[in-house]
């Protein structure tokens, strides 16, 4: 049943699913049996096609072993190619997602990076597309014994994955008596949230903490957002569930300061904690301490050093309230305020379809292939608006004081 009642939040709430729609599923092999939920509530809501894409964390790690040198950096251009047809053709996507974890030396893990960062450049296009919302689009979580042992050690391992399953399906409100009912009223808290920050129209943000101090400038223009979003020809969705996050465009160029990660990153599936980065008009100049992995992120190109995404989530969030770090970006980003490296989303800039390439770079726009997000806040967080006379304390202790 709850497998059921999940599927039915992703295909009603998630990419709400109607007579005629396009479905593609990516989901890991450990995921078949909800993938086969998605699809039979997807059908039963119209769906015309569901087409499934299997990634197997077993055969990645393969590939990352065996693979031959030469074609670390090679991405096949047919992948690509069959991307873009999903895309073009319409398909609204679900990707189902659990983070993975290797005890590997350093070795793997660059190969790990140089393999990572040859499909971010290659799939960057398709990608920005997806970003632009042309279609529903949407990432949810499902356990995985290795990520679930990973969460809760102390564990034998069908309790590890049943306590899992557990908080992942109370953080989606897939348990709830209505979780449609129980996601509009998330969605309208969100919205009105949104609306009080864009209200103000805020020329940067100032982050304060025991561990970081950094302001982060908006560009003109921004928009907040938060809950669900609409494709470019107005069709409702929520991109990511659970969401407790509002967010916008900062300023690539006006970012300055320092911050502490709060939560594990996962990268290559290397674990990174407690990581300091340094930033000077934009861009990361220092990281303590060192860790090749994100450095080497860091460095897919020139916008990957550089801010795309700035998220405000309370330290009381229904996910924080859960106490549990599930090192997964998707949970644990909505539990504390961050960041991201990358992309951004031009749906966070006033008629940002409307502008030309040049025009968007001059405002502050960043482009990248990656779209990384970091974790940065906690109980101890502040944050203020900036404001062109002043300055409005939007959080303290963690929690929303608007």
């Amino acid at each position: 049943m709850y497998l059921n009642n999940y599927a039915k939040v992703i295909v009603s709430v998630g990419v709400t699913v109607e007579k005629g729609d396009l479905i593609k599923i990516n989901f890991s092999s450990e995921h078949l049996p909800l993938v086969r939920e998605i699809s039979k509530e997807a059908y039963k809501n119209g769906a015309q096609f569901v087409s499934l894409c299997l990634r197997d964390s077993e055969v990645e790690k393969s590939r990352v072993r065996y693979l031959e040198d030469e074609f670390l950096e090679v991405y096949p251009e047919s992948i690509i190619k069959n991307e873009w047809i999903y895309a073009k053709s319409g398909y609204s996507t679900i990707t189902i997602i659990s983070p993975s974890f290797s005890a590997a030396d350093a070795n793997w893990v660059e190969r790990a990076s140089k393999i990572n960062r040859a499909k971010s450049i290659a799939m960057k296009p398709c990608r920005t597309f997806g970003m632009e919302n042309h279609n529903k689009w949407l990432v949810v979580n499902a356990p995985t014994m290795d990520w679930a042992l990973q969460v809760f050690p102390s564990h034998q391992e069908d309790k590890a994955i049943e306590l899992l399953w557990k908080y992942i399906l109370d953080a989606s409100k897939a348990n709830e008596s209505n979780s449609i009912s129980a996601w509009e009223k998330q969605d309208c808290l969100l919205k009105n949230k949104a609306k009080k920050l864009n209200d103000y129209k805020f020329s940067a943000l100032h982050f304060v903490s025991e561990k970081t101090d950094l302001t982060v400038g908006l560009v003109k223009n921004h928009v907040w957002i938060g809950g669900s979003e609409t494709t470019k020809d107005g069709k409702k969705f929520m991109s990511n569930i659970p969401v407790e996050e509002v967010w916008t465009m900062p300023n690539r160029y006006y970012v300055n300061g320092y911050v502490t990660t709060t939560k594990p990153i996962i990268l290559a599936g290397t674990t990174i904690r407690n990581v300091k980065l340094f930033f000077k008009n934009g861009k990361v100049i220092r990281m303590e301490p060192k860790q090749q992995v994100l450095l080497d992120t860091l460095q897919t190109d020139e916008g990957a050093r550089m801010l795309g995404e700035v998220a405000l989530v309370s330290a009381n969030s229904s996910i924080a309230k859960m106490g549990i770090t599930f090192q997964s970006t998707l949970l644990d980003e909505n539990a504390a305020c961050h960041i991201a490296h990358g992309q951004a989303y031009i749906d966070n800039l006033l008629d940002g379809y409307l502008k030309k390439e040049e025009e968007l770079t001059e405002l502050g726009m960043n482009k990248s292939a990656i779209h990384e997000d970091i974790m940065i806040g906690d109980s101890s967080m502040s944050v203020y608006g900036i404001l062109e006379k002043g300055e409005i304390l939007i959080m303290e202790n963690g929690d929303w004081t608007i």
